[in-house]
């Protein structure tokens, strides 16, 4: 038996769920015994994946769920193991996937060898990962005409960037990356998350190149230059580019960068504006100077790649302003009653913010209890808008889309918009003053759900919304994180706090602004 197994006898599945919550603790020997027992003998029910050297399997612990991986082969591809557990050791990132632990185990069992009965090795080697529910990149990719919408898609290309360049700084080569071995946890982020670092390779400090004497790979995201047998960092460029051109068109072949823009162009419900356009065509030219056959005209490093995207973000208008508002919104009205849509606008900024929210041109859909809903968020501030639906005969519709204009002031008394004039005339002069006017689509779905979806979504829910009696004059709106509190914001300077529990207006509150502080006078209960 191996030195390993013996250390990690004491290992539990309550050992594993610790490491589960403390991602502070290092990957650790795990006995072979703990690994079959958590997956069930390696049952063929809890196989979740399959590789060239290996089967993946689920793993219930007591209240966690993990992935263990197995070779087949582990004569043969023991170096591999070996590289695999040097490089995993190494790596922490949230966009590569938890390493818990590794079984290295060799037991003696009497086997029949040529009619005879000899005392044979049996090799045993695991890896032990977190599980990532959402499945594999590849499920997700798609062209622009449907699937994700554009901001998910550039922020899991970030993300993958960010992973590759922790990689790259630790002198880490990956070798394997296409989409098959990028998990998207099963998140409202779609975080991805790099795995299986089967064929990686880890330099040492300064070295540039490795020569293999076997190189292996997937083709259509390996290197041309494989035959060479030389191993460099633009090994990995070249696979991401072809993973971003996929996550752009839906398929690996270069496309011409215009026809790129206009298929999602096409795309009109989710399209964001200018500075989206300009990230598409930034991450055209990044898989396509990334999938060049010569290496030295690829990008430098990983670096200059994380550069370029990051410039894109400063442009970004989508979300410059006005921040936290979802892009998608699903409406669930009950029969006869009117639904509440909570949609929450963050400002980061510095200078004054005024938007309004309407319907789109023409939208027959989606019917909204006002035409606008209009006003400002001051520097650094929240505030909440709750836009009300009536009930529909259609069973489900789709297409129907919100938009957001927004638009800096430097004039903190505009935010006391007196009427829907007063904030077309803002917007109107913003544009011959050639301020920028932002606008967002919001794609608005209408469906039949339970009533207590919005509780599920850790939203309040509100049965009858007499509250909405101050919508007249109200400006802002926001619910409290932990008490049953809608807090009004009117625009004669008053706050009223609603109950939404017991129907009740708990006090209103006028404000008042003396030097360095703000002062609440109480009105009512």
């Amino acid at each position: 038996m191996s030195m390993d197994s013996q250390v990690s006898r004491s290992c539990t599945e309550s050992d594993l769920e610790s490491m589960l919550l403390d991602e502070a603790m290092e990957p650790m020997a795990l006995p072979f015994s703990l690994l079959e027992k958590i997956t069930n003998g390696f049952a063929y029910k809890q196989e979740i994946g399959k590789g060239g050297f290996s089967d993946v399997y689920q793993a219930m612990l007591k209240n966690e769920a993990v992935a263990v991986k197995r070779l087949r082969n582990t004569y043969m591809y023991e170096n591999e193991f070996q590289r695999e557990v040097e490089c995993l050791m190494k790596v922490k990132h949230k966009n590569i996937v938890r390493f818990l632990g590794y079984c290295s185990d060799t037991q003696g069992k009497m086997q029949r060898y040529n009619g005879k009965l000899v005392m044979a090795d049996v090799q045993e080697r695991c890896l032990c990962f977190e599980y990532v529910p959402g499945g594999s990149l590849d499920r997700y990719i798609g062209d622009a005409s449907g699937g994700l919408q554009w901001t998910t898609r550039f922020r899991i290309i970030k993300e993958i960037c960010e992973g590759i360049h922790s990689l790259h700084d630790i002198n880490i080569m990956h070798l394997d990356l296409k989409p098959s071995n990028i998990l998207i946890d099963d998140n409202d982020n779609f975080t991805p998350k790099i795995t299986d670092f089967g064929l990686s390779r880890s330099f040492e400090e300064m070295q540039t190149r490795v020569v293999a004497s076997k190189m292996f790979g997937t083709l259509g995201y390996l290197a041309p230059e494989f035959t060479s047998g030389v191993i460099t960092h633009k090994f990995d460029l070249y696979s991401l580019g072809v993973i971003i051109i996929e996550m752009l068109t839906g398929g690996k072949e270069c496309q011409v960068i215009e026809n790129i823009l206009e298929s999602w162009d096409k795309r009109k419900q989710h399209w964001q504006g200018h500075s989206h356009r300009e990230q598409i065509r930034v991450c055209a030219e990044i898989g396509m100077e990334c999938t060049n056959k010569d290496p030295a005209k690829r990008p430098v490093s990983m670096k200059h790649v994380m550069a370029r995207l990051h410039e894109t973000e400063s442009t970004e208008y989508s979300h410059e302003l006005l921040d936290d508002c979802p892009l998608e919104h699903c409406f669930y009205p009950e029969v006869s009653e009117s639904t509440l849509c909570w949609l929450r606008l963050t400002n980061k900024k510095d200078e004054h913010v005024v938007f309004r929210l309407m319907k789109s041109s023409g939208d027959s859909l989606l019917w909204c209890s006002v035409h606008e809903m209009y006003g400002g968020v001051p520097r650094r501030s929240s505030c909440t808008l709750i836009v009300t639906t009536e009930e529909k005969k259609l069973a489900q519709t789709t297409g129907s889309y919100l938009v957001i204009q927004s638009s800096i002031s430097s004039d903190k008394n505009v935010m006391l918009l007196k009427d829907q004039y007063t904030c077309t005339k803002f917007f109107e002069e913003a544009k011959e003053l050639g301020h920028a006017v932002h606008e967002v689509a919001i794609t608005a779905f209408y469906t039949r759900r339970q009533r207590d979806m919005a509780s599920e979504a850790g939203r309040p829910t509100v049965t009858k919304p007499n509250f909405l009696k101050y919508y007249e004059i109200l400006s802002s709106m926001d619910a409290h994180s932990t008490e049953p509190w809608i807090v009004i914001g009117c625009i004669n300077g008053n706050v009223t706090v609603w109950n939404y529990e017991s129907e009740t207006t708990m006090g209103s509150f006028k404000i008042s602004e003396e030097p360095g502080m703000l002062c609440f006078s109480h009105l009512s209960n």
